[in-house]
């Protein structure tokens, strides 16, 4: 694979267990234990605060004024969600939903300026978790450039595989975070049902295989190659 697509790969959907530390958000937040399917914030909505994920996962989507959802990432331990609307003055551009029991930990903007003047190195922390949004938005507008969603789920496989893979015998990958197949479906703009086929279709044919609750890819080569070839379709049930 030619290594610029590479490195967009690398822009994953699931930003979680990112290394930064942001401990002084904990002193000066108030922590909010949510249960699955908490409405966070919504679109629009006025933005004065910003949240810390402790643990648990969130789901960012965008939704047009008909009412369709699209999901945007999903963020998990360490991220910060809301920061950039509120440090803009603008109003929410995304909604956000946990999708799993989660801890964060909800701040006033004010009280978040207080701190970036006072800890540089908060600053370089917001500025890299920034760009790696950016590069994120960057990967999914490669991935809709793409005419069939199967080819937009294999990106996403390699996606997981450089950010959460760990190597396992005769070259094989084992991606150590989990997902759901509605989770992907949102994220490339497809059905959950194409999604299983397409997973399916993978297993059957010896790129990809599940071992408990994770996917191992057997064959990253192949499953680059699949991306790259126009000509590659599933059953027609499976291409909508």
């Amino acid at each position: 694979m030619l290594e610029s697509i590479r490195e967009v790969y690398q822009a994953t959907p699931w930003l979680e267990n990112l290394p930064n530390q942001w401990d002084l958000l904990k002193k000066v937040g108030t922590p909010m234990e949510c249960k699955k399917d908490t409405m966070i914030f919504e679109q629009d909505d006025i933005a004065d605060s910003l949240y810390l994920i402790a643990s648990g996962r969130v789901c960012l989507y965008a939704s047009t004024p008909s009412g369709e959802e699209k999901a945007l990432a999903f963020i998990g331990k360490n991220g910060l969600i809301g920061e950039y609307d509120a440090l803009s003055n603008l109003p929410h551009t995304t909604s956000a939903i946990t999708v799993s029991k989660t801890l964060l930990y909800k701040t006033s903007i004010r009280a978040f300026r207080e701190l970036l003047k006072e800890n540089f190195h908060l600053v370089e922390q917001l500025l890299h978790f920034e760009s790696r949004k950016y590069r994120l938005l960057c990967a999914q507008s490669l991935q809709l450039s793409y005419s069939k969603a199967p080819h937009r789920i294999c990106a996403t496989l390699i996606q997981l595989a450089l950010n959460y893979g760990s190597p396992l015998e005769h070259d094989q990958i084992k991606i150590t975070t989990t997902f759901t197949h509605q989770e992907v479906a949102n994220l490339v703009g497809t059905t959950r049902i194409t999604v299983i086929n397409t997973l399916k279709w993978l297993e059957r044919h010896h790129i990809l295989v599940k071992q408990d609750k994770y996917y191992v890819i057997t064959d990253l080569r192949r499953l680059e190659a699949l991306v790259q070839d126009e000509t590659w379709k599933l059953s027609k049930h499976a291409e909508a």
